[in-house]
């Protein structure tokens, strides 16, 4: 048996409504025969001097507003300080809008009621694990993976950016970015081998069953946890534990799971367990392969920051069918982004967004978390700039800020690069300034 100094705990709660709702103006319900539900996980760690708490939840983004309000009860429950206590969006698709993107653009609307729901639950799940802290020490590291992330956006011979769903990929095309391939983790485990909490980052968007419009394929009709969470459910049949697994999205703004040399699945739901089977497996083989850690040195820095929107004048538009020429999805975009431009100038005056960044380490492992959809490169510039050997990226954490993309994406355009009301909205440098804001904050937690 090995010695502990530390403590940890984890829990799951199912968040998904009882009742259908509507994401991007499609219908949802609960899938009665297959276990889809959207989870929320949670992992709760402790060095005896400093306490802190992840959180990841199955939904696409949160308003910054929300996940005030969740937070603010999260703290007051189990008497974790605020500032130790990060909410991310895993980024599945098919769940309930909780961020304005959606609503604005298909006329749905944020359910309150589901809301103050999954609040109320989020809270008491990371208090009884608060009540439930136990021994444990854990294993960190990252795993090579493979065939698993692509960049998402290829440059046609004119110089014009093709997204890979757009199904007129050219196999002469080539990638406008790079990957990250790392699985990031942190395991929680007892001294006596009972696992207890899994926190794992990985760059690819988790949106297999309910990603871009896919020719063939039905339109969704269920909530579902997406790969990640399947990724979730091959790690707990195969521990026969079940331990929360914690889901962050690395930096994955312009990374994706679609092979550019693959049709895109018409079977969504077999396609997301095959991919949680293959990160499973990558992760499986790998963390008893590392040496354990004590749970000790837990320190935490942030800053809140306000980083202005791209005034019009800077601001392009989706004119050039960067996601294909599909009819409907011409037609989609062309009713959206005449709407986008108009609200964009309508608004009047300067506008802005609070951005919040915060970094900690935990046995010298580092991470940094943002709340933007930010570019894969950014994510290597944090991870080769951290002090720290490993270090786990999460964006769409505590608020949400749209995409950011590099400043070379900004001279070749393509989706995540025109301008929107609330989907790619801060000025061109805000990559930058993240990057370079959440490098500091991770040296910080040095001292």
């Amino acid at each position: 048996m090995k010695t502990a100094y530390g403590h940890a705990a984890g829990g799951s709660v199912c968040i998904t409504p009882e009742k259908g709702t509507a994401w991007g103006g499609m219908p949802l319900e609960r899938n009665k025969n297959v276990d889809s539900d959207l989870l929320a996980h949670t992992a709760v760690y402790t060095d005896g001097n400093q306490i802190g708490a992840i959180i990841s939840l199955d939904v696409t983004m949160i308003d910054r507003s929300y996940f005030l309000a969740i937070r603010e009860l999260i703290s007051i429950r189990s008497k974790i300080p605020v500032k130790n206590i990060t909410i991310a969006a895993n980024h599945v698709h098919l769940a309930p809008p909780l961020a304005p993107s959606w609503t604005y653009l298909k006329g749905t609307t944020i359910d309150h009621i589901y809301l103050e729901m999954i609040t109320n639950r989020i809270a008491e799940m990371v208090k009884d694990s608060v009540d439930n802290l136990e021994p444990s020490i854990m294993f960190a590291g990252t795993v090579p993976t493979e065939n698993l992330t692509y960049n998402r956006r290829y440059r046609t011979k004119t110089g014009k950016i093709k997204m890979i769903f757009s199904g007129q990929i050219d196999p002469e095309m080539a990638p406008d970015g790079p990957t990250d391939e790392e699985l990031g983790y942190i395991y929680f485990e007892s001294p006596t081998e009972k696992p207890i909490a899994l926190i794992t980052s990985f760059s690819a968007h988790n949106h297999v069953v309910g990603g871009s419009p896919v020719t063939g394929r039905p339109k969704p009709k269920y909530y579902h946890r997406d790969f990640g969470g399947r990724f979730g459910d091959v790690v707990r049949k195969n521990l026969g534990y079940s331990i929360p697994t914690v889901y962050l999205a690395g930096a994955s703004g312009d990374t994706t799971w679609q092979n550019p040399n693959l049709s895109p699945p018409l079977d969504g739901e077999k396609a997301a367990w095959d991919i949680g089977e293959r990160l499973g497996k990558f992760w499986l083989d790998h963390y008893k392969t590392v040496p354990s850690r004590q749970i000790k040195g837990i320190k935490f820095a942030s800053e809140i920051i306000e980083i202005p929107d791209r005034i019009p004048e800077e601001s392009d538009y989706c004119s050039d069918n960067c996601r294909g020429d599909i009819d409907d999805t011409s037609t989609f975009n062309n009713r959206r982004w005449a709407a986008e431009k108009n609200a964009v100038n309508s608004r009047g005056g300067l506008t802005s967004c609070i951005v919040e960044l915060t970094a900690q380490s935990i046995s010298g492992v580092g991470i940094s978390t943002n709340p933007a959809e930010l570019f894969v490169e950014y994510g290597v510039k944090i991870k080769n700039g951290s002090p720290f050997e490993i270090t786990l990226i999460s964006q769409l954490s505590n608020g949400w800020c749209g995409y950011v993309p590099s400043t070379e994406a900004f001279n070749r355009g393509g989706y995540e690069c025109h301008r929107s009301v609330f989907v790619s909205r801060l000025q061109k440098n805000a990559g930058d300034l993240i990057s370079k804001k959440s490098v500091e904050l991770l040296h910080q937690c040095l001292k």
